[in-house]
């Protein structure tokens, strides 16, 4: 007897930020029509943030770009090829380089919440290039963390997952936990 996986609930993590809590999803092919908390999750329990219950909204939204897309003179965009995106954006990249040097170039991306592809090849890139400036969206998310830790701890690599479970008191101010 074959299951309806849009009846099924299947075990899984968001991926939206550095928490991976624990969800559970329905599927409609590639669409996930139903999300829930996982309780069985060891450190979420259950908990599920309002992004984590739109995550197919990031994962499939009706918006979402699926090709390269080249911004024309007159102003509209065309769908070009990956290989014609990636060979255009680097042949840019390397000129602006070549000009101005590797400093005047920003590497935005790569804050780990889901696109791991970064830490495969980002790294040589920026080398190849002599990028200096970084910065993903984990700056505007997770700075205060590490603020913090430095404050209280006297260093800012104390990790992403503090440990709530033996404190007396945890106050969270502008953070779901």
């Amino acid at each position: 007897m074959e299951t309806d996986p849009a009846k099924e609930w299947h075990k899984t993590a968001c991926v939206l930020c550095s928490a991976n809590c624990g969800i559970e999803v329905r599927i409609d092919g590639r669409e996930i029509v139903r999300v829930r908390g996982d309780k069985e999750h060891p450190s979420s329990k259950g908990y599920t943030c309002e992004k984590g219950l739109r995550v197919n909204y990031y994962q499939n939204g009706r918006d979402r770009l699926t090709t390269p897309l080249k911004k024309l003179e007159d102003g509209t965009f065309a769908e070009i090829s990956w290989d014609q995106a990636i060979k255009e954006v680097a042949d840019q990249l390397v000129g602006i380089r070549d000009v101005y040097g590797g400093d005047k170039i920003m590497y935005y991306g790569g804050g780990g919440q889901g696109n791991h592809f970064p830490g495969a090849y980002a790294r040589s890139v920026l080398q190849t290039l002599g990028v200096k400036y970084r910065s993903n969206a984990l700056a505007q998310e997770k700075t205060g963390m590490y603020w913090v830790q430095g404050k209280f701890f006297g260093r800012q690599d104390i990790g992403a997952s503090p440990d709530f479970h033996h404190t007396d008191c945890a106050v969270f101010v502008g953070k779901n936990p």
